[in-house]
């Protein structure tokens, strides 16, 4: 055979043999590409590999830290490379974004505070998160939800509370992580009004009569009571708590955070009235003291219970005494009665039923079965309020809200 002839073969062979493909030492290139050779959107790849974005962005850029190994299973798949090479890939991009030993110091700070500060199984009972072991995301839904930059920011809140609470109401992780809500968002809405104790009793006879409109009465007197320079605001219950209410302190000026205890309309109005009527008369004690904790049924006669009992019978009086109960006892259950006596003393039908539970438990076994039938749908009026567990709305978000649809 000729030099001529076998230059020609070995130039053909060079041309037609396979050669290795050189995987490039970027998964997101690697990503990219692909979806460009199928011609497909990201979208679309993510449903054919059955991951989320957040799963695939944090593979690709090396800040998914912790890792189902399935994901990468699944993008070794969809990308045509071999397992070993993508985790290969996946852990040097690891290294170039993270420092080990320092990311695992600072995680195993974090996990320890996370431990610490919040109550975990109670967490994810309401839905604020979806794991136990996920710390990553755990961390990522708290900074979320309580508005931190950084989970090491959150800082148990040292406040002068008067708290109006239910039967079991203690310290713990859950109280702290309302309180910390509670305050934030009352500094967060910036009341700018000056707090005038007079033009707050002169108000005061207003409040009644809007209970009867469901849907907007308690945001009304929200909005007018933040103009007087009283800021109240709704922080949903951990299960763990028994709180009504409580009331504080931001920038010289009485704050209250309300909660809804147990399920019934009234009990917001009436958490709210007997705030206020620390606000009124308990003003300086707040400021002063440290904490004022008063529990239901207390029976020690310090100046905190008798100050609780105090507030419980003024909000009682207020919206529906116990002589009026009495005075429609022997007609509770005939619900158009109810439903004008309620209309002609200002206030919703559903009070006068829970009114008449509380005070006959014993004496009327349907009392509380007939409270629960004519409690009014408070979703409506909450959806304008609350901040939910398992939103995905951010607390920023949440804050420009009220911002700008009540606190203005």
């Amino acid at each position: 055979m000729s030099k001529k002839h076998s230059d020609i073969d070995d130039i053909l062979r060079k041309v037609f043999e396979p050669k290795p493909t050189q995987i490039k030492e970027n998964l997101e290139e690697l990503f990219e590409n692909r979806i460009d050779s199928l011609s497909i959107t990201k979208t679309t790849a993510l449903k054919m590999m059955g991951m989320t974005v957040r799963t695939l962005d944090g593979i690709l850029t090396g800040q998914q830290k912790m890792l189902d190994y399935t994901q990468l299973i699944k993008l070794s798949n969809f990308l045509g490379v071999e397992l070993e090479e993508t985790t290969v890939l996946y852990v040097k991009k690891l290294q170039e974004v993270h420092n080990p030993e320092e990311d695992l110091e600072k995680m195993s700070q974090k996990v320890k505070f996370v431990n610490e500060k919040f109550n975990l199984a109670e967490m994810r009972k309401v839905g604020l998160i979806k794991s136990l072991s996920d710390y990553d995301d755990i961390i990522e839904r708290l900074c979320n939800y309580f508005g931190l930059t950084n989970i090491l920011d959150y800082r148990e809140p040292d406040i002068n509370v008067a708290f109006s609470s239910g039967k079991r109401a203690k310290r713990n992780c859950a109280i702290m992580n309302w309180m910390y809500l509670a305050e934030k968002t009352c500094i967060e809405l910036r009341n700018t009004n000056e707090f005038d104790q007079e033009k707050l009793v002169s108000y005061f006879p207003e409040i009644r009569w809007q209970s009867m409109d469901v849907d907007n009465g308690l945001v009304n007197v929200i909005q007018q009571l933040y103009q007087l320079g009283v800021t109240v605001v709704f922080i949903p219950s951990f299960p763990s708590l028994h709180i009504r209410g409580a009331t504080f302190e931001v920038n010289n000026k009485p704050c209250i955070a309300l909660t809804d205890y147990v399920g019934f309309y009234p009990t917001l109005w009436f958490a709210l009235v007997h705030e206020l009527y620390h606000v009124l008369f308990d003003w300086d004690e707040i400021r002063l003291s440290s904490y004022h904790i008063s529990q239901e049924q207390q029976k020690s006669l310090d100046s905190h219970s008798a100050n609780e009992v105090e507030a419980d019978a003024f909000a009682r009086e207020y919206f529906f005494s116990t002589s009026k109960t009495n005075e429609v006892r022997g007609l509770i259950k005939n619900d158009n009665y109810i439903r004008e006596f309620a209309l002609s003393n200002n206030v919703h039908p559903s009070f006068i039923y829970t009114f008449y539970a509380w005070d006959t438990p014993d004496a009327d076994k349907y009392s509380w079965a007939r409270a629960k039938k004519f409690n009014p749908d408070t979703t409506r009026l909450l959806r304008k309020i609350d901040f939910p567990f398992g939103n995905n709305m951010s607390y920023s978000e949440h804050i420009k809200n009220l911002r700008r649809t009540i606190y203005n």
